[in-house]
C-alpha cells in the first residue's frame, strides 16, 4: 500500500472518530424542543382527556372547563360546576400544581371534573403541540388537551 493511500486511510479514520466526539446538531435541535413556553398571563380551555386504555373524553362545552395561569404562580380555573384554585411551578417542560384545590359541588351526569381534577393534581409535564398545550401526568399515557381560549 502506497504512503498516499495510508495518509488518505489515516485522514479519513480521524474525520470519523472527530465526528463522533463532536455534538451533533440534532442534540442541539432537541435542548431548542425542551425550551420553556411561557405559560404567565394565558388561558386555556379543555380540548380533551386522554386516560388509560387510550380512551379520550371531550367536553361538550370545552367553555365550561379552563385554565388560566396568572402572575405570580398563581392558578385559577372552572372545571364544569366547580372552581379550581392553586399555584403552578414550571421548570423547563416540567410542570406542576401545588398546591391545588377544586370546590366540590356535584356536577350533572356526563361532567368531566372527577377525571379533570384527577389528572390536574398529578400533572408532570407540558408542551406545545399545534398550537395546543398538552399536560402530561406521572401516568404513563394519559394527556390533558387544552386550546388558547377565546
Amino acid at each position: 500500500m502506497s504512503s498516499s493511500t495510508m495518509r488518505s486511510i489515516c485522514l479519513s479514520s480521524l474525520l470519523v472518530v472527530l465526528a463522533a466526539c463532536s455534538p451533533s446538531e440534532q442534540e442541539g435541535e432537541s435542548n431548542a424542543a425542551a425550551e420553556t413556553i411561557p405559560l404567565e398571563g394565558t388561558s386555556w380551555q379543555l380540548v380533551q382527556v386522554t386516560v388509560l386504555g387510550g380512551f379520550v373524553f371531550a367536553p361538550e362545552d370545552p367553555s365550561e372547563y379552563g385554565l388560566t395561569f396568572r402572575s405570580e404562580n398563581r392558578l385559577t380555573g372552572t372545571s364544569d360546576c366547580n372552581t379550581i384554585t392553586g399555584s403552578w411551578q414550571q421548570q423547563n417542560t416540567e410542570l406542576h400544581f401545588e398546591p391545588f384545590s377544586s370546590s366540590r359541588s356535584l356536577c350533572a351526569p356526563g361532567s368531566l371534573h372527577n377525571n379533570l381534577v384527577l389528572y390536574l393534581r398529578d400533572t408532570a409535564g407540558h408542551s406545545l403541540r399545534d398550537g395546543h398545550l398538552v399536560l402530561t401526568t406521572t401516568t404513563a399515557g394519559v394527556e390533558i388537551e387544552f386550546a388558547p381560549s377565546e
